[in-house]
């Protein structure tokens, strides 16, 4: 496998977009909720209802701008809440359902942070109506079911737990490239501060506007990094935000034979064998 430039160097990408908010969103102000997160907390029936959805139903849609149809949503509950889902009905001009559908958000939530979701639908619907919605917490997969107030809480059968270990990449703040004429075009340095080689690294990367989260994206480069090297990435931002931040990663631990997936956010390891 071809060694990488302990250098600048470009590497080949594959960037996911998953847009989650409008430009002109209103500001968050959750900084004060976010390190009021509890772990270790039993998820049951009385706190499982974590998310607030602003508007569950959406009428007048566009067909032509698919992405503009959004709502906001608030993790109202004092854990953290990853792998967001929303199920939703599309409906005609008659209000007749023409299909179920879901959107994900691939963000986790701190206690009382909010985030813009879009929803995906067919050309002639012309509104939408939430019906349900689910997230991962504390080791547990729910689901609500809106129309029939159902709860639904089951054991996440994936190996999740704290990140300490499992951090082996020190990572800089992004940074704007100085030397290019492309202002969406950013950087980050990553270091293997482990001892043995990695592979397969992946940045999650937040991309904000006015503190607020519009997109979220997923940069994987299909090297090796070698033990205590040193790399610069670059990272072209697919939207006008004012800042990029590196909220998670991924890389193949080649001596146990697994992915690890961390989230820097509430600080957990996903351990795919």
């Amino acid at each position: 496998m071809r060694k990488i430039s302990k250098t600048s160097c470009l590497l080949l990408i594959i960037l996911l977009t998953n847009i989650i908010a409008l430009s002109g969103c209103k500001k968050n102000t959750v900084s004060e909720n976010r390190n009021k997160a509890v772990t270790n907390i039993q998820i049951d029936n009385k706190n499982a209802k974590a998310i607030s959805i602003t508007n569950p139903e959406i009428t007048n849609i566009s067909s032509v701008d698919k992405n503009n149809t959004v709502t906001k949503i608030e993790n109202t509950s004092n854990f953290y809440i990853s792998n967001i889902w929303l199920g939703y009905e599309e409906l005609d001009k008659n209000n007749n359902m023409i299909s179920n559908s879901e959107t994900f958000l691939d963000l986790t939530l701190a206690p009382g942070e909010t985030s813009y979701i879009a929803f995906p639908h067919k050309e002639y619907a012309k509104s939408i109506k939430v019906t349900s919605y689910g997230y991962d917490a504390e080791n547990k997969i729910v689901s609500i079911y809106l129309k029939k107030d159902v709860v639904k809480i089951r054991d996440n059968q994936q190996q999740i737990e704290n990140s300490k270990i499992h951090e082996v990449l020190t990572i800089s703040d992004v940074y704007k490239k100085n030397d290019s004429n492309d202002k969406n075009t950013y950087a980050v340095k990553v270091k293997n501060s482990s001892q043995i080689d990695l592979g397969n690294i992946a940045l999650k990367i937040g991309e904000l506007k006015n503190d607020e989260y519009v997109a979220v994206n997923h940069l994987a480069a299909y090297n090796v990094l070698k033990a205590s090297e040193e790399i610069e990435i670059d990272i072209i931002a697919t939207t006008d935000a004012d800042k990029l931040k590196i909220i998670g990663y991924s890389y193949d631990d080649v001596k146990e034979k697994a992915n690890i997936e961390i989230d820097l956010k509430s600080h957990t390891a996903t351990i795919n064998k």
